[in-house]
């Protein structure tokens, strides 16, 4: 009588049991795919904010390295500007053109100074190669004295230029009496070539040429036996 009063509630204990596993899990598994989600949710998020970080610092970087290339093109500009009409005075002088019979020897190797001045004041804003271009071309421009109470001469001939009433031995001693006109501007040419890289302004960079080709773009040999 016993047994068959408790049977009952064995079963209900076990229905019971039964009902609380499926309410639990009724009620677990919506919260653990919530929190699932949400895990993957969070580590999506995380990995997102992560990109727009870098996206962000990226920009940043490029801004600031767009504005310091524009400042060092300003830069090199202004001093282009000082530095090509002194290029130019001694490129005419040892080509016989433009005004330069209006300039004394002494007027170009004062040009001369004023350029080295001017770029080796301003050394840390150009590239290694612009420089050494530069420096041919001041190479093929003038010999230098070597000393340091010297006077560097003009790597031209004294032919068709008029002394100005100097003495003839001070007169001469501006000229070294060679003739460098070809290898001088081959050498402005590789200047002004190189200076649309060096200011940024890849539309104006020049196509490689022949020598030939860059020669043609010089002034004319004029012949001192016309003088």
């Amino acid at each position: 009588m016993t047994d068959a009063n408790n049977k009952p509630d064995s079963d209900r204990k076990i229905w019971n049991s039964l009902e609380i596993c499926k309410l639990a899990a009724t009620v677990i598994t919506p919260i653990a795919v919530v929190a699932l989600g949400y895990l993957i949710w969070s580590g999506q998020r995380s990995v997102v904010q992560h990109w727009e970080r870098e996206q962000i610092e990226q920009r940043r970087l490029a801004d600031a390295d767009a504005k310091e290339r524009e400042s060092v093109r300003g830069f090199r500009l202004s001093i282009y500007k000082e530095a090509a009409p002194l290029l130019n005075e001694i490129v005419s002088y040892h080509f016989y053109v433009g005004s330069w019979k209006e300039r004394s020897p002494a007027d170009v190797i004062e040009s001369k100074r004023q350029l080295d001045t001017l770029m080796y004041s301003n050394i840390a804003l150009f590239t290694p190669t612009f420089f050494d271009l530069y420096r041919t071309f001041m190479r093929q421009s003038f010999r230098s004295a070597g000393n340091y109470h010297g006077e560097s001469r003009i790597r031209t001939q004294d032919g068709c230029r008029p002394s100005l009433f100097m003495e003839a031995d001070r007169w001469k001693g501006y000229f070294t009496q060679e003739d460098r006109r070809k290898d001088l501007c081959l050498a402005y040419v590789a200047l002004l070539g190189a200076l649309s890289e060096e200011l940024l302004l890849q539309s104006l960079k020049m196509p490689i040429q022949t020598e030939a080709q860059q020669f043609s773009t010089c002034p004319p040999l004029y012949e001192r036996a016309t003088c």
